[in-house]
């Protein structure tokens, strides 16, 4: 098994943690309460806002031609594709594009955040790839699975477009390229550093738990 593909075993516990969350599992059932989603849904919107300049950076770090090409078109997918389903969901609910640009992103969705632009700013690109790939890799595995252990409740489940969309092919085949990427940059590096770049991947995947935890708790802070 490549570098790349041998991440998900060292954040197994994690990572599955992840998709038995009540947030991931009630979205497949269809029994979400609509407050979370869309507490969920503008904290995401913000998130991915500055999730997109991490992409940005790594452009600015690409020494290919193909590489910058790649992370251009990623931000763009960003910016446009998964922010339309966004605009989609919460014109549903009433929500305003000013509304939802003017949403305070809670203490964990800047934790987050604000690890993966300093990771951008301060390491190399296989650490900046192994801090952004998680985002991307554990939706569509969660949403692939939720699509089978679910499709005799996805007619009709309000979730519907979210599960679909993220277990598309299309989006999966959007980051595809992330893995050959990735194995392009590790072997010729120390032990030491092929450790670090595992250890920011974890984290990353860590921090996508604690996004569904926070939104399905409807949390800003510690305190509330």
């Amino acid at each position: 098994m490549s570098f790349s593909r041998g991440l998900k075993s060292k954040a197994a516990k994690v990572w599955e943690e992840g998709y038995n969350h009540p947030f991931v599992q009630e979205l497949g059932k269809g029994t979400l309460d609509k407050e979370k989603f869309k507490f969920y849904l503008l904290q995401d919107y913000q998130y991915l806002l500055q999730y997109a300049k991490v992409f940005a950076i790594a452009a600015v770090k690409s020494d290919t031609e193909e590489l910058m090409t790649r992370f251009s078109t990623i931000q763009y997918s960003i910016l446009v594709n998964e922010m339309d389903l966004h605009r989609a969901y919460m014109a549903g609910f009433g929500v305003t594009p000013e509304e939802a640009a003017s949403v305070k992103p809670s203490l964990y969705n800047r934790t987050y955040t604000a690890n993966l632009l300093a990771t951008g700013q301060t390491d190399g690109l296989a650490e900046v790839l192994a801090a952004v790939f998680p985002c991307a890799w554990t939706y569509a595995d969660y949403a692939k699975r939720l699509k089978e252990q679910y499709a005799d409740k996805l007619e009709g489940n309000f979730y519907k477009t979210w599960i679909e969309n993220y277990a598309s092919d299309e989006f999966s085949d959007s980051f595809e390229w992330f893995y050959d990427a990735l194995d392009g940059l590790v072997p010729n590096m120390a032990e030491e550093q092929r450790e670090r770049v595992a250890e920011i991947f974890i984290r990353s995947v860590e921090f996508e738990y604690l996004f569904w935890d926070m939104a399905y708790k409807q949390q800003m802070s510690y305190e509330q």
